[in-house]
This record gives C-alpha cells, sequence and structure tokens, in this order.
C-alpha cells in the first residue's frame, strides 16, 4: 500500500495542473515536513500510561512549576508529547514531535513493520496552548521521524479507541494554529478537528487498517457501534478554521463527513485527497463494477461502505483533485444517501475532482448525489461524475432532482452566479443512476433559470458546429421563459443516443454575438452513436432572469445529431 498520491485526473487541462501542483506534494513515499529549529520532543514507548490524577500534567521532560512535570517513568507517549507542546512557552516553538520507539515495543507489529500508539478513548486529547495569553501552535507532528519501519504507508499507527469502546474513540482536538500533521495512521474513530487556523495535515490515513487494503471499524463491541463504521474524519467546525490546508490523506468509512468545514471556515485548501478507497485509492474485487448500495441499518460485512464525503460552508475554500469513489453508509431507508460534495456559502473552486471512479479507472459510482450545491460565486468545472445516485427520494426519478449536479437554492440578483461548466458526467443506464447532468430545485431556485433553455445548434458539418439562442419555454399556466441571451458563452459536450442526458466529453465551446447566433469547432468529429448537447452562460448581468454574469444554465434537453450524410444541416433527434 502507498501514501496518497497526487490525483492523475484524465482530461483535466495543463492549468488545472499548475493550479494544484504547489499544494500536492509527490507522494509515494513518506514526505517529511520541513521544521524549522526549535524544540524536538521524542516519543518513545507507544502506551498511554497514566491515570485519571496525572494525564492533564505529566509531561516528556517540561517542568513548570508543580502543575507540569516529567512523568516519573521516564517514558515520552504521544500523549505526553501532544500536552507537553502545547503547554511550552511560545519562546520553546517551534516544535517537533517526532518518534523514536524501538522494536521490543509491546505494540510493534513485525510483519508490517508498523508501531501500533495507543490513545485511553476515556480522557480529553487535546493540543491546546497553556495560557490564553499564549500564541501556541507551531507544532509539527510527524510519523515519518521513526526510524526503520515500513516505506509505503505510516509507520506509526495511532488506535484512538485503546479499549473498544461502544462510545469510539478519543478526537485529537487542535486548538492552536499553524500546526503539521504528517504521516500518521488513525483507527478507532477519532476525529482530527482543528478548531483554528494555518494548519496543515498531509499523508494520513483515517479508518484504514494497517496493511491499508480496506475500512478497519472503530469499535466491534455492539452492532449500534459497527454502523458508524470507522467514524473518523478531518473536521473544521469554527469560523476561525480558516487557512487550513488538507492534501493527500486516504479517509474510509466516515459515518459523518469525510472532510467537512462548518460555521463558515474560509481560504481552506482540500487536494489530492482519497475518500472511500483503500490507500491505493481503489475499490477492490468484488466490487470494481459497481458497490452495493442496499440500505441496511446494520452493518453488514459483504458490503463496501466508503463511507460520507466532503461538505464546505464558509467563504473561499478550495476542493481540487480529490478521489471520491464507493461512498456508502449503513442506513434506513427514508435516509439520504451519502452525498459526495456539498457546497453551501460563497466563492468555493471546485475543480479537477473525480467522483465514482477510483484511481483504476474502475467505474465503482457512489451511492447519493454527486454535488448539491448552495450559496453563490461557485466555480465547478472539469470535475468527473460517474454513476452517482438518485439523492433523494425514489419518486425523485426523472424529475429536476434527478440530478448528478444540483443546485438547491442560491439568491438572486446581479452579483449572483454559479458556474458550473465542462464536468464530465457517465452513467450505465441503471435506473438509479441520474437522468440530467445538471438542473435545479424548486422552489429554492426561480423558475426563469429552472426553465431557461440553453444555445440551440443548427448545423453541424464535421467540426464546424453553429447555431443560436434556444427557444423560449412555456411553463404551465402559459408563462413564457425568455431564452435571449446575447454575448454568451455556448459549451458543447457530446452525449450518446440513449436518452439520458449526459455530458461524456467536453468538446468546445464558442461566444455569441448580440444576437445569440455562434459558430465553434469541435475538438474532434462525432461519431455515429453520438449528438451534442448544449449550455449557455451569461456574460453579462441580468442576461438570464436576474442573475449576474457566470451563471450557466442546464444542459439542453435535446440532443443534436448530424444529418444524413446528404444533408448540411441537422435534425434533432430526442427531445424529453
Amino acid at each position: 500500500m502507498k501514501f496518497a498520491k497526487p490525483l492523475k485526473t484524465i482530461g483535466i487541462g495543463l492549468l488545472l495542473l499548475l493550479l494544484a501542483s504547489w499544494i500536492i506534494a509527490p507522494a509515494s513515499r513518506s514526505v517529511r515536513a520541513e521544521v524549522m529549529a526549535g524544540t524536538v520532543i521524542t516519543v518513545t514507548s507507544t502506551e498511554d500510561l497514566a491515570d485519571s490524577v496525572n494525564y492533564d500534567n505529566h509531561t516528556c521532560g517540561y517542568t513548570s512549576g508543580a502543575i507540569y512535570v516529567p512523568a516519573p517513568d521516564g517514558k515520552c507517549t504521544l500523549r505526553r508529547a501532544i500536552l507537553e507542546a502545547g503547554v511550552r512557552p511560545d519562546g520553546d516553538r517551534p516544535i517537533t514531535v517526532q518518534f523514536n520507539i524501538p522494536t521490543s515495543d509491546p505494540n510493534y507489529n513485525a510483519g508490517l513493520q508498523v508501531w501500533e500508539v495507543q490513545i485511553d478513548e476515556s480522557y480529553i486529547w487535546e493540543l491546546d496552548r497553556r495560557f490564553i495569553t499564549d500564541d501556541g501552535g507551531q507544532v509539527t507532528i510527524d510519523g515519518s521521524t521513526q526510524p526503520g519501519g515500513r516505506t509505503d504507508g505510516p509507520k506509526i499507527m495511532v488506535n484512538t479507541n485503546r479499549d473498544n469502546s461502544a462510545t469510539f474513540g478519543r478526537s485529537l482536538e487542535v486548538r492552536t494554529s499553524n500546526n503539521v500533521i504528517s504521516n500518521l495512521g488513525f483507527i478507532g474513530g477519532g476525529q482530527i478537528i482543528l478548531y483554528e487556523g494555518g494548519n496543515r495535515v498531509e499523508h494520513v490515513w483515517m479508518g484504514l487498517k494497517a496493511d491499508g487494503s480496506g475500512m478497519a471499524l472503530a469499535s466491534d463491541a455492539s452492532s449500534q457501534a459497527m454502523r458508524s463504521m470507522a467514524r473518523g474524519g478531518i473536521i473544521m467546525p469554527n469560523e476561525a478554521s480558516d487557512n487550513n490546508v488538507i492534501v493527500n490523506n486516504v479517509i474510509i468509512g466516515a459515518s459523518e463527513r469525510a472532510i467537512r468545514i462548518t460555521s463558515g471556515g474560509d481560504n481552506n485548501q482540500i487536494a489530492g485527497n482519497y475518500i472511500g478507497t483503500n490507500a491505493d485509492g481503489l475499490i477492490p474485487s468484488p466490487f470494481t463494477d459497481g458497490v452495493n448500495c442496499t440500505r441496511e441499518l446494520d452493518y453488514n460485512a459483504s458490503f463496501w461502505y466508503g463511507g460520507q464525503g466532503i461538505q464546505v460552508t464558509g467563504s473561499n475554500n478550495s476542493v481540487i483533485s480529490n478521489l471520491i469513489a464507493g461512498l456508502h453508509i449503513p442506513q434506513s431507508t427514508n435516509d439520504t444517501p451519502p452525498i459526495a460534495l456539498e457546497l453551501s456559502g460563497s466563492g468555493h473552486t471546485v475543480t479537477g475532482n473525480i467522483i465514482g471512479r477510483d484511481l483504476a479507472n474502475h467505474n465503482v459510482g457512489v451511492c447519493g448525489q454527486g454535488m448539491l450545491l448552495q450559496g453563490t460565486g461557485h466555480l465547478v468545472e472539469l470535475n468527473t461524475i460517474v454513476h452517482s445516485r438518485n439523492g433523494f427520494e425514489p419518486n425523485d426519478d426523472g424529475t429536476d432532482f434527478d440530478s448528478a449536479i444540483l443546485t438547491q437554492s442560491f439568491e438572486t440578483g446581479s452579483g449572483k452566479w454559479i458556474t458550473v461548466r465542462k464536468n464530465t458526467v457517465l452513467d450505465a443506464g441503471n435506473a438509479t443512476h441520474p437522468d440530467h447532468v445538471y438542473r435545479f430545485a424548486s422552489p429554492g431556485v426561480p423558475i426563469e433559470l429552472r426553465q431557461f433553455n440553453p444555445a440551440k445548434v443548427t448545423s453541424i458539418n464535421g467540426t464546424a458546429v453553429s447555431g443560436t439562442q434556444g427557444d423560449d419555454a412555456v411553463v404551465p399556466g402559459g408563462a413564457t421563459i425568455p431564452a435571449d441571451c446575447p454575448n454568451c458563452t455556448i459549451y458543447l459536450y457530446a452525449d450518446d443516443l440513449d436518452g439520458r442526458i449526459e455530458s461524456k466529453e467536453f468538446l468546445g465551446q464558442a461566444t455569441a454575438d448580440a444576437n445569440g447566433n455562434w459558430t465553434a469547432t469541435l475538438s474532434r468529429p462525432l461519431t455515429d452513436s453520438e449528438g451534442l448537447r448544449t449550455q449557455s452562460m451569461a456574460n453579462g448581468s441580468n442576461v438570464i432572469y436576474n442573475f449576474g454574469a457566470g451563471t450557466t444554465s442546464k444542459l439542453s434537453d435535446t440532443l443534436y445529431t448530424p444529418a444524413p450524410p446528404s444533408y448540411d444541416i441537422f435534425l434533432p433527434m430526442i427531445t424529453k
């Protein structure tokens, strides 16, 4: 098994690679965080040696009056090291927590060459400052500092549920800023919780077995405990959870979100993570042709449980080049299945993500909605979604909710927009897979956008395509939704002839004139089994209803196909 590698996204342009490259480090081996000179604390034992009277004051080597004293047994455990890193004065920073645990340690696994650090789930486990007046932080905890051990996965596995409690493991609560957590594995259900900003979590496994092959249950103490699967994830719960970097991690079986930004965290970067897969970014056999999405309340050992996906609130967060596949959780019939990527807030960039396909290009799918969007100012482009499911109720099939990407609501107004374009969306013809690439929910989005018809094609001649603005829509009650789109950008997608609205490949774009007329050159000719779908984007305010520049329409209901060879014009083939 390997650390998560930078995602090799098929069809992502050079611009995207340049954008992502500076935050995604090479990862075929352990990545050692660079640390400035400062204080070094060396963990020498995997045990959690304490009782109820000294968990909060035993350090590895730091003394501060009668409050903090070195542990009398002389051992430096991870709990003691983190406590000490928090309570040392600012003048001792930066601080590195490194590892040098002997192979004679009782929790060394010689077969895998890993050390399993034990954390007693009964006691709080946090990296905090000594006094509220201290800055704290600037702590690096790096498992790759452990001498020896394997080179293709974390040497240090942290069991946050030492006693197999049915209430799960102890989360690592990080209450300071500018820390680095890297090259560790976490099992037992504990989360990593980042309450402040400027932190970096990289090359961390959450919920994987020590060999990386699949999910490790947080607890098997009861059937109720097993429903929570691996449970843990990486959480940013505060308004102050800003400017964090979550990169190249592997998270599986999260019963909440695998990565979650709530309460308004801003300017965070989530990039290059594998979610729902094993350590190699794969969904192994027998699930390579699709995960079983049967809804059962209890954990079923024959299912693949990838867990849940990513949720983002706040402003100006980036979700780039993540791989999300095999999402599934134990659930009742009426529970909403796990959403792969859920956005609200404003100004997020979501690009280069692959949903439903593993690193070996197995189209395994996910058991819920591909993307659910709310808010405004989001850019969602160059993502791939394969075999997502209808996200809510079974009777949503065939409605606007039956969509791989759904905008649930966003405010109207000249400064309000969401751009969803150039995404690849595929299905397998299964009835549970969505009928649409992109749609808008009612009543959260005005009917003027829900029913707006994008550009139409009037000629296909090889790779030369021309057209004009779409036809006005007439809605129940007789009202007309105008399709005027002066100076709009037109996007063209290849689709097959099965009647579903997919975007199997982005083939080109054009800019319309003031009358809505346009011409484009496709990147390749269509095959006999393909047609074109169109999408329009406003380049000015109040062009599509009263929304702002950057607002994109649904894809066309009409599939445009070339005419027989003796004709120069096309005939629309399928209209839904």
